[in-house]
C-alpha cells in the first residue's frame, strides 16, 4: 500500500486528536503460560479489561476518550447512549462521562422473551445504578435489531430525552450502540500500536490477533493501523452477531470505518476489495443468539479461569475465546504460532442471570 506511515507520523496523527484521558495506558500484555503449553502455541493476552477507571472495565474506554475529547470541545453537557440492559459499552461510557464531568444517560433494552422482566439489579445494570446513572429500560420481545418497531420506540425515547435536555439549555451528544461514533473508531489504532511495542519487548512478532466482534468498534482502528504500518499480522474475528451483508452490522460497515480511520491517519486508503480480503469473521460461535450462553463459551470461561486465574465474560469475550481454543485445537492456528487475544472486558456479566451466564459451576 502506498503512503505507509512510519511510527512517528502514526503517533503524531493520533496525538493531534482531541482526547480526554480516563484509562490507564498502555494496558498489560502478557503470556498465558499454561494454555500455551496445552495448546502448543505461544498465547498472549492484551488486557483492555484492565483499562480503568474501575476494576470492571474494557475496550470502550478508549473509544470514550476520543469521543469525549470532541464532546468537551463542543461544550457537551449530556451524553446519551443505548444498548442492551447488560451493556458493557454503556457502563464504560457512563464511568468515563462522570470522570469528564458530563452527565450520562442510558437507554437500554431487555429481551423479555429470553430474560424476563427486569427484577433484581445485577451485573452491569447494578453498577450503573450505584453510579447514579439515569437509565430508561425498554422491554422488547425477541431480537431488538430485527424488530423495527422496538428500534423506533428506542429512537423515540432518545429523541424525546435529547429534546427535553436541550430545552433546558443543555448540549447533548448521542452515541450509538457499542460506542459506535465517528470520533471513536481511531481509538484502537492506538491499541494495535501498543501491541506492537509490547510484543517486540517480549521478543517476538505476532502471527495472529484474535478478538470478539460485535458492534464493530475495535477492528476498524486495529486494521487501519496494521495497513498503515505495513504489518503482516492477521486478524481473526469471532462474531457474536450474524454479520450478514444486509444486517445492521456487516463486513461492508467495517470496511467503511477502516477507510475513515486510514484517512484520519493520513495514510493511503485502499479500495473496498483490498480491505474485505483482510476480514476473517468466524460466525460459528454465536450460539443460540446474542446474550445467550453457549456450551463452548461456558467451557472456555472455565478453562481459562482454571488454567490462568483470568476471567472472560459470557456475552462477548467468552465466545471469542471459545473460537480461539477451537482454532488452536483444530489446526487453524499452526503449532508454534505467536497469538494474542484482545480481552475487551465483559466480566461484569458473569454476575448476570443464568439465562445469560449459563452453567459455569458444578462441572
Amino acid at each position: 500500500m502506498e503512503n505507509r506511515l512510519d511510527t512517528t507520523r502514526f503517533d503524531s496523527a493520533i496525538d493531534r486528536l482531541p482526547r480526554f484521558r480516563v484509562g490507564f495506558y498502555p494496558t498489560p500484555f502478557h503470556e498465558l503460560r499454561n494454555l500455551s503449553r496445552t495448546l502448543g502455541i505461544n498465547l498472549y493476552m492484551k488486557r483492555e479489561d484492565m483499562a480503568g477507571p474501575s476494576a470492571i472495565s474494557g475496550s470502550k474506554i478508549r473509544l470514550a476518550e476520543f469521543i469525549l475529547g470532541r464532546a468537551l470541545e463542543a461544550g457537551v453537557t449530556h451524553l446519551i447512549t443505548r444498548g442492551a440492559y447488560l451493556t458493557n459499552s454503556g457502563l464504560q461510557f457512563a464511568a468515563a462521562c462522570l470522570s469528564a464531568g458530563i452527565t450520562p444517560v442510558l437507554v437500554l433494552t431487555r429481551n423479555i422473551d429470553r430474560h424476563g422482566k427486569l427484577g433484581e439489579s445485577r451485573g452491569n445494570y447494578l453498577l450503573n445504578q450505584i453510579m447514579g446513572v439515569e437509565t430508561h429500560v425498554v422491554d422488547v420481545e425477541g431480537d431488538i435489531w430485527a424488530d423495527a418497531g422496538a428500534t423506533a420506540q428506542l429512537e423515540g425515547i432518545i429523541a424525546r430525552r435529547k429534546a427535553e435536555l436541550e430545552s433546558m439549555g443543555h448540549t447533548v451528544m448521542v452515541v450509538g450502540a457499542g460506542g459506535a461514533h465517528p470520533d471513536g473508531f481511531i481509538a484502537h489504532a492506538q491499541t494495535f500500536r501498543e501491541i506492537l511495542r509490547q510484543s517486540a519487548d517480549a521478543g517476538m512478532e505476532l502471527d495472529f490477533i484474535y478478538h470478539t466482534i460485535g458492534t464493530g468498534t475495535a477492528l476498524p482502528g486495529m486494521l487501519a493501523a496494521k495497513l498503515s504500518l505495513g504489518h503482516p499480522v492477521k486478524f481473526k474475528s469471532i462474531a457474536i452477531d450474524p454479520y450478514d451483508e444486509d444486517g445492521w452490522i456487516n463486513p461492508s460497515i467495517i470496511v467503511e470505518r477502516t477507510q475513515a480511520v486510514l484517512a484520519t491517519l493520513g495514510s493511503s486508503v485502499p479500495d473496498d476489495a483490498t480491505i474485505h480480503r483482510e476480514l476473517d469473521i468466524d460466525r460459528r460461535f454465536i450460539g443460540e443468539e446474542y446474550a445467550a450462553p453457549s456450551p463452548e463459551s461456558t467451557a472456555a470461561i472455565r478453562e481459562l479461569a482454571r488454567a490462568e486465574g483470568i476471567f472472560v465474560g459470557p456475552v462477548y469475550t467468552g465466545k471469542g475465546f471459545a473460537g480461539l481454543l477451537d482454532h488452536a485445537r483444530t489446526g487453524r492456528i499452526p503449532a508454534g504460532s505467536n497469538v494474542a487475544f484482545l480481552h475487551t472486558g465483559d466480566t461484569g456479566n458473569l454476575f448476570e442471570i443464568p439465562e445469560v451466564v449459563g452453567a459455569l459451576v458444578g462441572h
